[in-house]
This record gives C-alpha cells, sequence and structure tokens, in this order.
C-alpha cells in the first residue's frame, strides 16, 4: 500500500512538471532567504554588542567589591588604570549632571571605539593635561565647541571638594543618545589628582579578542579579589 501511495505521488508530482519546479523553488529560496535572515540579525546582534562593549564597558572589569552595585568613589581598586566618576559639569551658564571617566590616552583605542567616535577636534593627549571630550548632544545643551572651557565639580575620594577648569578638545558621536548626554573624559592622570585618587581607582577594563574569548581570558570565581 506504501509502495502504491509513494508511486502515486511520485507520478502526480511529475505531471504538472511547471507547478512542480515553481514549488520546489519557492521553498528553495524561501529557506535560503531565512537562513540569510538569521545570519544577518545574528551578525547584527555581535556587532552591536561588541561596538557597545567596545564604546564604554571593555568584555571584563576588575572592580572593587560593590562597586558594581553602589558606584561610590570610595571603592576603589589600587594602583588601577581606568577610573570612573560621578560629578557635574557646568559652561557658563549650564549646568548638567554627567559621568567623567579618567582613561590612560596612551591605551584607550586599544580597548574602547570611542575615540575613533570623535567627529570635531581631538581625542585626549597627554595624561596630565586639563582637558576633556564630551558627546555631541552635551555639547549641544552646554553651548559649547571645541577649544571652549567647562568647570566641574565634584567630590573627592577623601571627601574634599574636588573642581577643575578643563579645555573641550574634542566632542564625540556615539549614535547612542544617552551616552552623547551624559559621558565624558578626561586624562587619568590628571583626574587623580583633582579626585584626590592617590593612585587608586575603580575599574580596569580588558578586551578580548572576541566575545567567546572573553570566557577563557576571565578568572574562575574567587581566583581574583581587590579592596
Amino acid at each position: 500500500m506504501k509502495n502504491i501511495t509513494f508511486r502515486l505521488a511520485w507520478r502526480n508530482l511529475w505531471r504538472r512538471k511547471r507547478r512542480t519546479w515553481l514549488t520546489i523553488g519557492a521553498m528553495v529560496f524561501s529557506n535560503i532567504l531565512l537562513v540569510f535572515m538569521i545570519s544577518l540579525q545574528i551578525g547584527m546582534y555581535a556587532m552591536m554588542i561588541n561596538n557597545t562593549l567596545r564604546a564604554q564597558t571593555g568584555h571584563l572589569q576588575v572592580q572593587a567589591p560593590g562597586y558594581k552595585d553602589d558606584h561610590k568613589i570610595r571603592q576603589v581598586v589600587p594602583d588601577v588604570q581606568g577610573l570612573a566618576k560621578l560629578a557635574l559639569v557646568s559652561s557658563a551658564d549650564r549646568s548638567y549632571g554627567l559621568q567623567i571617566t579618567g582613561v590612560e590616552p596612551e591605551f584607550e583605542p586599544r580597548v574602547s571605539s570611542l575615540p575613533g567616535l570623535i567627529k570635531d577636534g581631538r581625542f585626549l593627549g597627554d595624561n596630565t593635561a586639563e582637558e576633556i571630550i564630551i558627546g555631541r548632544v552635551l555639547a549641544r545643551n552646554l553651548q559649547v565647541e571645541v577649544d571652549d572651557e567647562l568647570t566641574f565639580i565634584g567630590s573627592g575620594r577623601d571627601g574634599s571638594f574636588a573642581a577643575a577648569v578643563v579645555t573641550v578638545v574634542g566632542i564625540f558621536e556615539s549614535g547612542m543618545s544617552d551616552m552623547d548626554r551624559s559621558f565624558a573624559e578626561v586624562p587619568l592622570g590628571f583626574f587623580q589628582d583633582v579626585f584626590a585618587m592617590d593612585g587608586a581607582g575603580h575599574s580596569v577594563v580588558v578586551m578580548a579578542p572576541g566575545l567567546r574569548q572573553s570566557r577563557q581570558t576571565s578568572p574562575a570565581p574567587g581566583s581574583c579579589t581587590a579592596s
């Protein structure tokens, strides 16, 4: 019975060859299109994740215990290479809250895509220079351009009042409005002096060759601690 059914079905397929080939072609085309769209989506997701990680967080970070939850300036890692700090920045007549991060200009291009997103001016230069890069949205809100001065204030690690006047040397455009509105970078050495960090910091950012390699790069739970 099964052989008869199969023979009838096979004969029926080739009774109308044009219809059969159209059906086969439609099935093949739809499957190829489906595979292509899935591959495109996966590739876009990976690209978006990598771009986001390179813009700010990196694949791995070494932080003091509790800093991830509280982000308090006293929760530091001694002798760190990258710092983060919440402060207030103002131009002549406007003030906004933002996150100021101290970075090493020489090494930042290796772990972040931000240096390549500068649209006006340049990236940070000397590690102790009194300069800053800000996002396009923040520059528009503060009504400042390259070579204008900004004043930022905050509190140092020791509870002291931290304030400085910096020159805008670069304006970046990441495509993420929140980041372009509330994120800025200054040289690490200058940041440490202003905020009384005494060589300490909050995060050491590590970039692996890719997302898959980041698991191999990270230490086993409990094998790395900071105080």
